[in-house]
């Protein structure tokens, strides 16, 4: 059962040993469009840097009311908000995964090394994180990876490759879905990219981008999932016609973008033109990654906006000095297949279990790290048109592991 409390009262709970979810009901702010985008241009300026331990936001929002009063409040506001609908379908969504390496980086630490120390283990990976995504109804991450044993590669400075074997960490960490639209998913040439389309199939994973229409049934709401890679604008017109086409064909319509700037942590103008016109064609969600750090959410038209979820599990960097990821579940709520609410959680993530050097396993922050991240996390996201922001309530739910 979620509790509806401020921010300042996960403040009070941070040091508790539990994962910690931050559930967000912003304040409409209004369904301003694709024309407006300009008045944010200059958010590009901010210093990607600028953020050095600010005072947290919840500091200034203390409870004057004891836990039982805003418990009893939060319990009869959450039966009041979620009236009326008879099916919520839960999707989780996780940024950029490298499930292999570069082998001109060097084996030892590596991801396989990894691998190997771990005994073959393919649960390693995505231990710290599966409870989330087992007790879902659906997760989709970036496949920035081949899984492949083709070896001619492309001529380019980084490419990425995995063992056909590697689709079993996807299935083991109870990951059903995949985005293929990335710039590594030809690092070994279209023979490379058929066989990991053929080792995912194989595996039993479903797929959308590049090209592909990804599709599947959760207790009989249809959901579809598309994928592109948004270098520029030039996609917009075929965007329009595949997101019409999957509003004719599910009931839920996914969108993700590989795009942005590498280590930016505010988007670009071509980010924002993609994603306000995929939610203005009928997306229900728009998912974005490549910039390989965390970018602002907006709610836009009540529909949520991920620019970027960073990395994840990411082979593709034995230790980056940027750990912060989250993973971002959308609750829809239906009413005879429509959605009527929409309701968005982060779970602030590290990319490591440790601090010291990426060992690939993504984990649940705790303590001061969840509320840092999701402070961060807020500070982009106010900048923002329609982002959210840290003055709205949030929910929090502790799991015991």
């Amino acid at each position: 059962m979620f509790i509806q409390l401020t921010l300042s009262f996960l403040l009070m709970v941070s040091n508790l040993l539990y994962p910690q979810i931050f559930i967000l009901n912003p304040v409409p702010i209004g369904n301003r469009g694709v024309e407006q985008i300009q008045k944010i241009e200059n958010v590009q300026n901010i210093a990607d840097d600028g953020y050095q331990g600010e005072k947290s936001r919840g500091e200034a929002l203390l409870p004057a009311t004891g836990f039982e009063e805003e418990k009893h409040t939060a319990e009869e506001n959450i039966s009041e908000n979620r009236q009326g609908y008879d099916e919520v379908i839960t999707i989780s969504f996780a940024g950029d995964c490298t499930l292999g390496w570069d082998d001109t980086a060097g084996y030892f630490n590596s991801f396989p090394y990894r691998l190997e120390k771990e005994n073959g283990d393919f649960a390693y990976f995505f231990k710290g994180v599966k409870q989330f995504f087992e007790s879902d109804d659906l997760t989709l991450v970036n496949l920035e990876t081949t899984l492949t044993t083709y070896n001619k590669k492309a001529e380019k400075k980084f490419r990425f490759k995995g063992e056909p074997s590697y689709v079993n960490i996807l299935k083991e960490g109870s990951i059903e879905m995949v985005n293929l639209a990335n710039n590594h998913i030809y690092d070994y040439l279209e023979q490379g990219f058929k066989e990991t389309i053929g080792n995912l199939e194989k595996g039993e994973i479903l797929y959308s981008g590049e090209g592909f229409m990804g599709e599947t049934t959760i207790r009989d709401i249809k959901v579809v999932s598309l994928g592109y890679r948004g270098w520029d604008i030039s996609i917009k017109e075929q965007l329009m016609k595949d997101i019409q086409r999957a509003k004719g064909l599910g009931d839920i319509v996914l969108v993700s973008f590989h795009w942005g700037e590498e280590r930016r942590h505010f988007p670009n103008k071509t980010q924002r033109i993609l994603a306000y016109t995929a939610i203005d064609e009928g997306a229900d969600i728009v998912v974005g990654h490549h910039p390989h750090v965390i970018q602002g959410i907006e709610k836009y038209k009540d529909k949520y906006i991920l620019y970027s979820l960073g990395n994840f599990s990411f082979g593709g960097n034995k230790n980056p000095m940027d750990k912060d990821s989250f993973i971002f579940q959308n609750r829809f709520y239906l009413k005879d297949k429509k959605i009527i609410k929409n309701e968005g959680v982060i779970v602030p993530c590290k990319i490591s279990s440790v601090n010291d050097v990426n060992d690939y396993q993504p984990t649940v922050a705790r303590g001061e790290e969840a509320k840092r991240i999701v402070d961060r996390l807020l500070l982009y996201s106010e900048k923002l048109l329609n982002g959210i922001s840290g003055e709205e309530e949030v929910y929090i739910k502790d799991i015991i592991n």
